[in-house]
């Protein structure tokens, strides 16, 4: 479909908005409803095809078909009609990413899909296939790039573009792209009728690549692929994926037998098997980085069969069972010539008796029988007890780590006075330390509570692998020197805190894809935010107390209603990983900061972009607005500070002063002082007004990760990759006048 549809009306209602995506029959866009206030998909069959009444015929049949589909897990029609001689359909808009583009991020990140994820989602898809077989519909063409996984957590089976009508006229899948015949099943192949097992052998290979991250026939040609499909066996998902679940297994490998009679024979069967498989994968370890196996393998020594120990076989007279088709392991004979040769080469050893020796008395016979029946013994009892220590060393060893890994974190805390004066760009050369804390974890960002009371973090011990106290979240106070609480319930990194504007809630958002809100008087869950985002990397709560903003590694920002938790709408526009998410001060916008090396100002009200800021050379780390809204500083991994002016999306300034990447920022509470911690271990003081440095401060022997001042400007914190959190202030035992500081000469680039 031509671009310029974006911006147009079509059926005289819908306004198109932009394209989502065009394959060789339809382009699908985004689209408002004006009538209803909402979101559409459009989907118009390519101007080429539209004079085709047998297509035009199909395209029609298609809608009709799904129409009358009222399932979860299957995309909605809303509307099918023509503009002129463009046809379209209406479908409801899903807002998330494609099982197939989460299925490229995960091998691009060196990743698997957890099992219990696998499992839940390809049940959701037996679920909606199985609703469409009882209604007489066969989807053909199930695939992940037809799949879409929303920020619900559930898989939605869309594009029913080839689908057959039980009892209507059959339409082959001639002139498929190797991308679609990966998916086919042997009958499609053969241009036979397919039914329901057909669908089930595409969801099969489905299931296969999202739990290996490849489909199982690899070949350049669509001919070369059907070859394979048709003649080759299913090649073992044990080699590319150690400790699936056997029950897991079994289930791929049922679904995809060549005939369909091996196959299950509806999609409630395999739904009854992946809940099997669901109990046996609740044990698995999921693996999340792919490791080779192989080497590890050949690198260790063969193990071998106790002598007398009997062989165990598993038989199965079931053709295509897990058991017969399960990989044969290497046989005890198989490893016997090599006992053999091993066995002729100690052979060849002289041993004592063999030696020449001179004729010897009787005593001395008999002693020397004595002592050859005794150094036999001896060094068994030797090696025996040296394993046996060996054991017990490493048996305490593990049980020492455990033990440690349960224990709370060690802390070295202790009160901190607050200072009476304010930090500003006036009094910025007196700082000094007002000591430290030491909290045993790597913190990824701090925040003030609106009261400035408490100080919450994200904290990391990422080798505590057996610990509960891992990936959490935990809120201190600086006054008293003392933790209030710690927040548990995350599984993965937790990168992001925020406090909300009536210190009532406390958010943690973490790389296992969910935010939790906790109350801060008494430290108990009051929402658990499952996004399905693709890992949260930061979280930030409106002005106004309504909203919830986060970022993800997937370039989308979500907009979370705060009193129900409900998803409002979905920012999307950058090409990588969200890295920050601020609100301006008013709330009327949003900026968040990416991978792509760009920032985006968004309007809050109608999720409209206002400004795409760029000047980075490196991804941007952190974001903040001053005070009155009108200016936005900037942290990048190109060692720079980007001054940006709000209005108008220019850069003021960039401000230069770090040797290595600069990972957070902050504005002092009047606006004139910003402050900057990087990977250097440096935290630097600048004027805003000349972009000039008043102080540069060097206490952090490691990175500087998140810095921040009290809301009553009166304090500074900054904390580092190695868990020390530094309080900084002006000292009321040393007067203002007679503190002699060394100042920095201010160094600034203005951009052309």
């Amino acid at each position: 479909m031509p671009q310029s549809w974006v911006g147009k009306t079509i059926g005289g209602r819908y306004q198109i908005d932009s394209l989502l995506g065009q394959g060789g029959m339809s382009a699908v866009y985004r689209a408002t409803d004006p009538n209803l206030r909402r979101m559409v998909a459009i989907k118009l069959i390519h101007p080429h095809l539209s004079v085709n009444p047998s297509f035009v015929d199909r395209f029609k049949e298609e809608a009709a078909a799904v129409a009358r589909l009222r399932h979860p897990n299957i995309v909605q029609v809303h509307d099918f009609n023509l503009d002129g001689e463009s046809y379209f359909m209406v479908m409801e808009y899903l807002i998330g990413e494609t099982l197939q583009a989460r299925l490229k991020r995960l091998n691009a990140a060196q990743r698997h899909m957890p099992y219990p994820q696998v499992i839940r989602f390809c049940t959701q898809l037996c679920e909606a296939a199985g609703y469409a077989h009882r209604h007489e519909l066969v989807h053909r063409d199930i695939k992940p790039a037809n799949i879409m996984l929303d920020l619900n957590g559930q898989a939605i089976l869309m594009d029913f573009g080839i689908v057959k009508i039980v009892g209507g006229e059959y339409h082959t899948a001639t002139g498929a792209t190797i991308g679609t015949a990966m998916y086919m099943s042997p009958e499609q192949m053969r241009s036979e009728r397919a039914d329901e097992r057909s669908d089930i052998y595409s969801l099969g290979v489905t299931l296969y690549e999202m739990i290996s991250g490849r489909t199982p026939y690899q070949a350049d040609s669509v001919l070369t692929l059907m070859m394979m499909v048709l003649n080759d066996p299913l090649p073992e998902i044990h080699e590319i994926r150690k400790g699936i679940p056997e029950s897991l297994v079994a289930v791929v490998e049922k679904a995809l037998a060549k005939e369909q009679a091996d196959r299950f024979q509806t999609m409630g069967e395999m739904a009854t098997a992946l809940q099997h498989a669901q109990e046996e994968a609740a044990g698995a370890t999921s693996v999340d980085t792919v490791v080779d196996d192989e080497q590890t393998e050949q690198a260790m020594a063969p193990v071998l069969p106790i002598e007398g120990q009997e062989e165990i076989k598993i038989t199965s007279t079931e053709p295509g069972s897990a058991a017969a088709l399960r990989r044969k392991e290497p046989s005890v004979e198989a490893a016997r010539p090599e006992l053999r040769r091993d066995e002729q080469r100690v052979a060849d050893v002289p041993t004592l008796k063999d030696l020449p020796v001179e004729p010897a008395s009787a005593p001395q016979r008999a002693a020397l029988s004595k002592a050859r029946g005794a150094a036999g013994p001896n060094y068994r009892r030797i090696i025996i007890a040296a394993a046996i220590l060996l054991l017990l060393g490493t048996a305490a060893a593990v049980g020492i780590y455990y033990v440690q890994s349960q224990e709370t974190p060690a802390l070295q805390i202790a009160p901190i006075s607050r200072p009476s004066e304010t930090i500003d760009a006036q009094t910025a050369q007196f700082v000094v330390s007002l000591g430290k804390w030491e909290t045993d974890s790597f913190i990824a960002e701090l925040a003030f509570s609106p009261d400035g009371h408490l100080i919450g973090t994200a904290n990391n011990r990422d080798s505590m692998r057996f610990s509960k106290y891992r990936f959490y979240g935990a809120l201190w106070r600086a006054d008293t020197g003392s933790l209030q609480e710690y927040q548990l319930g995350h599984t993965q990194w937790v990168y992001s805190v925020a406090f909300s504007p009536d210190g009532r809630l406390f958010a943690t958002a973490s790389d296992d894809d969910s935010i939790i809100l906790w109350q801060v008087s008494g430290g108990n869950l009051a929402r658990r935010i499952e996004t399905f985002l693709g890992g949260i990397t930061d979280v930030d709560f409106s002005p106004s107390n309504l909203l919830l903003a986060a970022g993800s590694w997937d370039g989308n920002v979500g907009l979370w209603q705060l009193s129900d938790g409900h998803l409002l709408r979905t920012l999307q526009g950058h090409e990588d990983g969200i890295r920050d998410v601020e609100f301006s001060p008013d709330g009327k916008l949003l900026a968040s900061a990416s991978d792509d090396h760009t920032i985006r100002l968004w309007q809050v009200s109608d999720g409209s972009l206002v400004h795409t800021l760029r000047g980075h050379t490196a991804t941007i780390r952190k974001l903040a607005f001053s005070p009155d809204g009108t200016r936005l500083a900037s942290a990048s991994e190109d060692h720079a500070i980007g001054m940006w002016q709000v209005s108008d999306g220019s850069m003021v300034r960039s401000l230069q002063g770090h040797s290595e990447s600069v990972l957070d920022i902050a504005f002092s509470t009047d606006g004139s002082l910003l402050a900057s911690g990087s990977e250097d271990g440096k935290l630097i003081l600048w004027q805003v007004t000349s972009g000039g440095m008043l102080r540069f401060l060097t206490e952090h022997s490691d990175s500087v990760t998140s810095v921040g001042f009290s809301p009553d400007g009166k304090m500074l914190v900054s904390g580092a990759g190695d868990g020390v959190l530094q309080f900084w202030g002006l000292s009321d035992a040393i007067p203002l006048e007679t503190e002699t500081s060394e100042r920095e000469s201010p160094t600034e680039t203005t951009p052309p």
